[in-house]
């Protein structure tokens, strides 16, 4: 075994170049599998922080349910967490740009930071209270602040056409700026946030 060191260590300070050179690829091959590696998991993480910003931090969405069907899914066990959360209707703001108005339960607005983190004021509680981001406010002419009534004309629809869609106007107080979300810009949808049990005073 000492003969076999022997040689090794006389052969590698005889070819001191090649020697170098074995070494430096080693180095830079394991300096790129430790990168590529970290590379994979921070495109990941990027990846689900967009998703979140985009959808929500959430796993399903169920839409149109009635009473009974949210109430199960409340009772099922194999569910951690049951949001809830009606869609009020939308606005064009340009033609490539809709608003939406959303009426979150409890503490569902939680799952949706990128479109309820407030600036100024806060969010909604009394059925007739808006918060609306400021890229939002300027699109409507908006020129008022917290506490001042904005009139919005919504339009409702429901999918695959279950219904009719209807049309209404209401008169809010705004209680609240959200923060630009331009992640909603990619879909052509910003949201807003109104409080609950609005439909209970039309």
């Amino acid at each position: 075994m000492k003969s076999y060191r022997t040689l090794a260590l006389k052969e590698l300070l005889s070819q001191k170049v090649t020697s170098i050179l074995i070494l430096i690829a080693v180095v830079l091959s394991t300096m790129m599998t430790t990168i590529v590696g970290q590379s994979i998991g921070v495109l990941s993480a990027m990846r689900e922080q967009q998703a979140i910003a985009i959808g929500g931090n959430r796993y399903a969405t169920f839409l149109q349910m009635n009473a009974d069907q949210l109430h199960a899914l409340e009772q099922d066990e194999r569910l951690s967490y049951v949001g809830k959360s009606i869609y009020m209707g939308s606005l064009e703001l340009s033609p490539s740009l809709t608003l939406g108005l959303m009426e979150y339960w409890d503490d569902t607005a939680a799952i949706y930071p990128s479109s309820t983190s407030v600036e100024e004021g806060r969010l909604p509680e009394a059925p007739m209270e808006i918060a609306l981001s400021e890229d939002i406010l300027k699109y409507l002419g908006f020129e008022g602040g917290i506490g001042d009534k904005i009139t919005l004309s919504l339009q409702k629809n429901l999918r695959h056409n279950i219904a009719d869609s209807y049309s209404y106007t209401a008169e809010f107080v705004l209680t609240g700026i959200l923060k630009n979300n331009y992640l909603g810009y990619t879909s052509g949808t910003v949201t807003g946030v109104v409080g609950k049990e609005l439909l209970n005073n039309f």
